[in-house]
Order: structure tokens, then sequence, then C-alpha cells
């Protein structure tokens, strides 16, 4: 169902379509109660008619409503038009991820603060119960302020495993055999235990944060095959330290990167949050270093001011001493010389 330029949802005004995807089209919009603009997704005609898509939908919106934290999209409200529903957010500035990497490698010290920013996001939605599922390139939107936010919590699992199910290119929500377990996510993203379809927990989203650190720093991929089903196969079986790419990561930062990508989720950070820790501890002592060659005053700035001030005032009466004297002298030679030449009899 398409939108057009003024057409009324409720409270929102549309303003101009912002983007279209599988399931739904974003609008940027005006809330008229509010006064501010904000991003309207609509769900599309088919997707509004799939059980599926629909549940999907609910979840992210659902998973969304229960966090509060600036590196996660914020949602405002929820509701239908003509029976399909649709949900408010923020509106953000800025670019993804993935359009960032076709520009080649991110900066190291900002690929850092980038992936600390989405594991205090993680560690938030983790601590709700909230496990993302997908987190790669396309679901973290980097804003023009430079905060990066998660994106897509469709496929999030809260409180029990994911009941759906599908395949489509790269990403993948299908049912795998008979198993009581099902197969979500993203190849190239996914954590080894959601390849295998096993029982899931906090740590396959420190994996796929690797993947994505990974991917910053060196601009290919961790994990990547021809075609989805070898993709996988590479999540299980290949290690990225030993990928020429590896040595663009600098030293300092590859333990961080590397522990995100073990295979044995007990060989990983236990928590988002443990990721954190290291990678503020890291930064802060990149600070401690870089103060360290600096030169700091001995006295506070306002005591030099004021000396500079005094120096300026005394040089300037001494100057305006120094002028009145020489101007004396002058006035003084100046008449001498007029008196000598008024009388020239004398001679």
């Amino acid at each position: 169902m398409a939108l057009s330029t003024g057409e009324q949802l409720g409270p929102y005004e549309i303003l101009a379509p912002l983007g279209k995807g599988g399931m739904g089209e974003v609008y940027r919009a005006r809330d008229n109660r509010l006064r501010r603009e904000v991003a309207l997704k609509l769900l599309l005609d088919a997707a509004a008619n799939d059980q599926d898509s629909l549940r999907r939908f609910e979840r992210e919106t659902r998973a969304v409503a229960t966090l509060n934290h600036p590196s996660i999209l914020a949602i405002h409200d929820t509701g239908t038009h003509r029976a399909v529903p649709y949900a408010v957010t923020e509106l953000l500035q800025g670019e993804t991820l993935a359009e960032r990497l076709r520009g080649g490698p991110v900066h190291p010290e900002k690929a850092v603060e980038i992936a600390c920013q989405v594991a205090e996001g993680l560690a938030a939605a983790h601590g709700k119960g909230i496990i993302h599922r997908d987190i790669k390139p396309d679901n973290i939107f980097l804003t023009n302020e430079g905060r990066a936010k998660i994106l897509d919590f469709g496929i999030a699992r809260i409180e029990q495993p994911a009941r759906t199910a599908g395949l489509s290119g790269d990403t993948i929500t299908g049912r795998r055999g008979s198993s009581s377990q099902f197969l979500v996510g993203t190849a190239g993203y996914m954590s080894p235990e959601q390849v295998r379809g096993k029982a899931i927990d906090a740590r396959t989203d420190v994996f796929s944060l690797g993947a994505t650190f990974f991917e910053m720093l060196t601009g290919r991929r961790a994990f990547s095959r021809d075609s989805p089903v070898e993709t996988l196969g590479s999540v299980l079986r290949d290690d990225p330290r030993k990928f020429p790419e590896a040595e663009k990561i600098p030293e300092s930062i590859r333990v961080f990167v590397f522990r995100c990508l073990e295979k044995d989720p007990a060989d990983r950070y236990q928590s988002a949050s443990d990721l954190v820790l290291d990678l503020r501890a890291y930064q802060a002592e990149r600070i401690s270093r870089a103060a360290e060659r600096v030169t700091f005053r001995s006295e506070p700035p306002w005591k030099h001011r004021r000396t500079r001030v005094l120096l300026r005032t005394v040089g300037a009466i001494v100057l305006t001493i120094a002028a009145f004297w020489a101007g004396s002298c002058w006035e003084h030679g100046r008449h001498g010389s007029i008196t000598v030449r008024g009388n020239p009899s004398a001679r």
C-alpha cells in the first residue's frame, strides 16, 4: 500500500518515502501532536496478509518497545491503517554500516567505538531477555552525530526460541530437519551454534558482532563463499586469523576481535558487557598514553593571563614616560636653536 505525500495516518502526516524492504515501506512523517519528524514503517500488503510476516513485525515492535537505550532504535508508537499495521520510530540521519563499508575499512579507533556502542546496546537487550540473532552491517545505523544504532529486531528471540522460518538469499530463517530448534539469521554472520541449530544465548550475538568487527577493520567479510550453504560451512570451519586481511587489524585490537569469533561459546566473551569493559579499558589506556605526551602548565592559565596583562601595562607606562621625556628634550633643543639664530648682530 503506497502512501502519498500529505496523506494522514492518525496524527502522522506523510512527508516523503525513505525506502522499501522485503516486508515494508518506510516513510518520513510529521507527528502533528508533538511537532517532530519521525519514521513510519508500514507493512506491504502481501506481508500484512502473511501470518509469519505479521508475527515478525509484532515481535520486532514488542522487542524494541521494551528497550530504552541510545544504541537501539527507539519506537514511539504503533497502529493500523486500513487494517495494515505500522510502527513509528525515531527518524535517523546518516547511513548504515553496510553503506559505510562500501568506501573501505573503518579507521581502527572508530571501529572500536562502533563495536563498543553496539555491544552496549546488545547488553541492554540481553538484560531484557532479548537476543537479536541478526547483527550485521545492514542492521547497524551510523548517525551523523556519531552514534551507532541497532536496527531490525524482527527475528529476535524473546524468552522462547523463535517459531518462524524461511530461506531467501543469504538470510536464513528456516526449519532444520526435524530438530526442535530452527536455523535463524544471515549466512556469514551467524554463530556456529546457530548454523548447527543448537540452543543459543547472548554469546551468539557476540559472535555476530565479532564478524562485523572483523569486516569493519579489514574491509572483507569474515565468512563469505559463493553460496549461503558454503558460507555456513565457512562459519564452522574457517579461522579468520589465517586470512591475509587479518594483518590489517592492529595487534592491540586483534585479541578483542578473535575472542568474539571463537567457535566454542565457552571460549568467547561470556557477555556483551564483558566486551564493553575490555574495549572501554583499551580506549582509556590510549587516552592515558596520549596524556603522558602532553606537558601541562603547573599553574592555572588565568595566572599567566594576569601576568601578561601586568607586563603589558608596565610596558605601556614605560613607553609613555619615555615618549614624554623624548618630547621634552626635543622641545627644549628647538627653543635653544631659535634663540641663537635670532641674534646675528652678536657676531
